[in-house]
């Protein structure tokens, strides 16, 4: 029997019952419910066409320091009157306090909620999702609601999801495949080999290190982060294909393809190769341990290595722009620009069905028709089918990201956690 749709009463029972120990007090069921259902019914309306998307802090603002500064702690901007807690003064402050940057924040008032002000937090918060080194700061263990889409909301305690309601179901866990084993394994030959060309070339160093699978495997998925995340934020949708890494001209890793512009295989095409192997470089000369791991990257604040960094999102900025056309990007496991407006030929067979992953490795799955997905999704599936040790990652208009790929010889995919 179909499970009745959940709703804010239900989300907020649930959030009661599954609070961290760590976090701050909640406030009165009562009154976390009367917050959630107000969000909720902001989420259902928009500004000038715009989706009313927004972050809600439920925390007084004498306890946020006046001397906070952005992506340190916040900066704290209070209204000269309080307002009350109403759908429609969030659907109007939302544009004011974009969801990256901004909190409006809320404090209780008698048996009611007043909004009081503004929070800029700044987008560090993002890292662990956008890529990138930056610490993230944790400057509070209150309540924040996240509203991202119509009925989707969020509570979060110090940055960790608490409990969620999407399309009227209760979420309780998100999935991030880059936290997978299944999906570094795909890309081990290539890391194998960066580590090898880093230790032949480590090897007429005085004291030669090298390079640790972790910070190998790391550099490569913030990268792929940051070019999902822009992807996402031009709100066009696109589809990124990542093939074996094959001799120019081999036919069998773009087999089923059709690709409109295909690059020379020259140098600036396989570019992150070469910063890898510089970061690597730079990481190794600045120690005398046997090995360098990530630990050793997130740390090192020396300007060159920020270049470095630099550089390698600006080709994330470059993936992600050739998503703006209609096909797909296509890039090899060592992370080379193969070419883009690919086209997944419609000869290839599709799945009977495809199998949604309820969990990060495919262990438990359950099947799911291939009738009810667009044309990104279903070229994804077939693209799957036929290139076994590939993956397609589908990011839709919407702003949702899937990734597809073969597990156990089932066309498999997992719905992304994003944020925002």
């Amino acid at each position: 029997m179909k499970r009745p749709h959940a709703y804010p009463p239900e989300l907020a029972r649930y959030v009661e019952q599954h609070w961290p120990a760590e976090g701050a007090p909640l406030p009165a069921p009562a009154l976390l419910c009367e917050a959630l259902t107000v969000a909720y019914q902001a989420s259902l309306t928009s500004e000038e066409g715009r989706p009313t998307r927004f972050r809600l802090l439920l925390m007084p603002p004498e306890r946020l320091p006046e001397t906070g500064a952005p992506n340190e702690g916040v900066l704290r901007l209070e209204f000269d009157r309080e307002r009350p807690l109403a759908a429609d003064e969030l659907r109007r402050l939302s544009p004011a306090t974009p969801f990256e940057v901004a909190l409006i924040g809320c404090r209780e008032r008698g048996d009611g909620w007043a909004i009081w002000g503004i929070a800029h937090s700044g987008p560090a918060w993002l890292n662990p999702t956008w890529g990138g080194r930056s610490s993230v700061p944790n400057w509070t263990f209150d309540a924040i609601i996240h509203v991202t889409a119509p009925g989707h909301i969020a509570v979060r305690c110090a940055g960790k999801l608490v409990g969620a309601l999407e399309r009227g179901v209760l979420v309780d866990g998100v999935l991030d495949v880059f936290e997978s084993d299944w999906l570094p394994a795909l890309f081990a030959a290539e890391r194998e080999t960066v580590r090898r060309v880093h230790s032949e070339l480590q090897s007429l160093s005085p004291s030669p290190t090298t390079a640790e699978h972790s910070l190998v495997s790391s550099v490569g998925q913030h990268m792929l982060r940051r070019a999902i995340q822009l992807i996402r934020n031009a709100r066009h949708g696109g589809m990124l294909l990542a093939v074996d890494a094959a001799a120019p001209g081999a036919p069998e890793a773009l087999g089923g393809l059709r690709l409109k512009y295909r690059y020379a295989d020259h140098e600036p095409a396989g570019r992150y190769r070469t910063l890898l192997l510089q970061i690597l470089d730079r990481l190794a000369a600045r120690t005398s341990k046997d090995s360098v791991g990530w630990a050793d990257f997130a740390s090192d604040e020396s300007l060159e290595l920020e270049r470095l960094e630099r550089s390698v999102f600006e080709l994330s900025r470059v993936i992600a722009s050739l998503a703006a056309i209609d096909g797909a990007v296509v890039i090899d496991k060592r992370l080379t620009m193969v070419g883009f407006g690919a086209e997944v030929s419609s000869d290839l067979p599709s799945p009977d069905r495809v199998w949604r992953a309820l969990d990060l490795e495919a262990t438990r799955c359950q099947p799911e028709p291939i009738e009810n997905v667009g044309t990104r999704h279903r070229a994804a599936y077939r693209f799957a089918l036929h290139h076994p040790n590939a993956i397609a990652i589908v990011i839709s208009q919407d702003g949702g990201v899937v990734f597809v790929a073969q597990r156990q010889g089932k066309v498999v995919y997992w719905e992304q956690s994003v944020s925002p």
